[in-house]
């Protein structure tokens, strides 16, 4: 196997009205400038905007994790959570094309917060740009530009990836990992 063969794309895990209901009633000015490991503000490297996912949509987002981890399993027959293992929790995040959004390469994985996998869920399709690109641009995703869509890979430092600037439009997502 390849690196790139641990990078998987599942569509349909979170249903479009779920998807759309996230979107509608969130509003701009919940969001706050996304910082980067300790928090630190700094937009030449990450560029977009973040907020916790609104409570009310936690079961759902829940449900869908559970499956696309049911999904990685089946895919990787030594891939194991152990009893211990829990997602971090929702994240909603916000591209925007007007500010050319985007999150230059990095990676997912914390000291403090040991990550196992890394899971963006894609709210919208009606943006342009967005893509991840993983191992210095040599392989690039759509960000499964399909709503409902969720890509998924492992944290650590071998999956060093970036969002590509968005160029049209809005890019809405959540993220979360799983510890």
């Amino acid at each position: 196997m390849k690196f790139k063969d641990y990078i998987k794309i599942y569509e349909n895990v979170l249903s479009l009205d779920v998807c759309n209901k996230i979107i509608e009633t969130t509003t701009q000015d919940t969001f706050n400038r996304a910082g980067i490991g300790d928090e630190q503000i700094d937009t030449k490297i990450r560029n977009c905007w973040s907020k916790p996912l609104n409570k009310e949509f936690d079961k759902e987002v829940f449900t869908a994790v559970a499956k696309i981890l049911d999904l990685y399993k089946n895919d990787f027959k030594y891939f194991e959570l152990g009893l211990n293992a829990e997602d971090t929790g929702y994240i909603h995040l916000l591209y925007k094309s007007s500010e050319q959004g985007e999150y230059k390469k990095h990676t997912d994985h914390f000291d403090l917060f040991p990550r196992l996998l890394s899971c963006s869920f894609i709210l919208n399709d009606n943006y342009s740009g967005g893509n991840f690109s993983f191992f210095d641009g040599e392989d690039e995703y759509m960000p499964p530009n399909k709503a409902g869509s969720a890509i998924v890979f492992p944290s650590n430092f071998c999956f060093p990836h970036a969002v590509l600037p968005v160029t049209k439009g809005e890019r809405h997502s959540i993220i979360t990992w799983i510890h």
